[in-house]
Formats: C-alpha cells, structure tokens, sequence
C-alpha cells in the first residue's frame, strides 16, 4: 500500500517512509490485540488452600524426585532407585524441573507470603532444585543426592518458619552426645 502524495513527492523519500508506517502500525494493531487478549483471560487464583497445594503437590513432586536418590536395605538387601537408563535420568530431570518450576507458583500466586524469609527460603529451594537438574542432565548421581538433601533442607527449613506444627520434633540424642 504506497500513498500517492503528489505535493510532498519531492520532500520525503515516501517508500522508506511508507515502509516504517506500515511497520509501526502493524506493531500498534499486534499490541492491542495482545493487549486484548491478555484483558479477556480471567484474573483468577487457585482455590486450592495451601495446605492442599503442598501436601500434594509439593510433596509428590519432592517424593518423586528422591525416589531416584533412594537407598533401601532390608532383609532382602541394598537396592538403590539410581538413575539407570537414558529414559530415568530424563525423569529424574523432568521431576527436578517441576519442582523448580512449582517455585515459581509459591512466589507469584494467592501461596505467596509476603516476607523476606518466604523469599529466602524460595530462593534455596529454586537454587537446589536447578542443581538436582542439572545434576541429572550430567548423569551425576552423587551431586544429585546432595541436591534432594538441599530440597528436604529447604523443606524442613521453611516449615519450621512457617508452619511448625507439621514438622516432628527431632528425636533426643542419646546420651553423651
């Protein structure tokens, strides 16, 4: 769409001109659009009370994820649930990145409690689920034990700030200790 301005032909060089206006309106009309777009989705917070959101989301997700570091001995002997094949340290991975990404959710939504320790604990907990991923992608067993132990840490930390009641105490230590 060229514009025939015959007066103003020998003022401005139009095709350039026409060229940057057909440019900025495109641009104009595509920020209105999303604009638009982004007004008609609803505004809305999980219902979900936090309580519910951590016992089965967090959690299951936190579970899943140690189930690749987990050590059991029994009567029946040692059994590890290490990461074997291609496929379990892409889950392990897969599991490691929900939990970081489920971070994200405790900081921007209705779970979000507006205190800097909430912001320090969520910053650690991101910190060590990016590690346990990461170690996972290097197939790094040993880093991705470590990074689970951050989690709980961060875990347990967080509770004992927020929300006490939910952590056990831990048990006497014999004594001598």
């Amino acid at each position: 769409m060229d514009v025939d301005l015959p007066h103003l032909k020998h003022a401005l060089p139009l095709g350039g001109f026409c060229q940057d206006m057909k440019i900025a309106f495109a641009a104009i009309i595509g920020t209105l659009a999303c604009a638009a777009g982004a007004a008609a989705l609803p505004n809305e917070q999980s219902q979900l009370p936090i309580k519910e959101f951590m016992g089965h989301v967090m959690q299951r997700n936190a579970e899943q994820l140690w189930q690749w570091t987990a050590l059991e001995t029994d009567v029946h002997g040692e059994r590890s649930g290490k990461p074997v094949t291609e496929e379990d340290w892409e889950n392990a991975e897969s599991d490691a990145l929900t939990l970081q990404q489920l971070s994200y959710a405790l900081e921007h939504s209705a779970y979000r409690i507006a205190d800097v320790e909430w912001d320090k604990h969520l910053i650690a907990f991101r910190e060590a689920a990016s590690a346990s991923a990461d170690a996972a992608e290097r197939k790094d067993f040993v880093a991705l034990q470590s990074a689970g132990d951050r989690i709980n840490a961060q875990c347990v930390a967080c509770h004992l700030t927020f929300a006490p009641d939910i952590e056990a105490p831990p048990p006497p230590l014999p004594e001598g200790f």
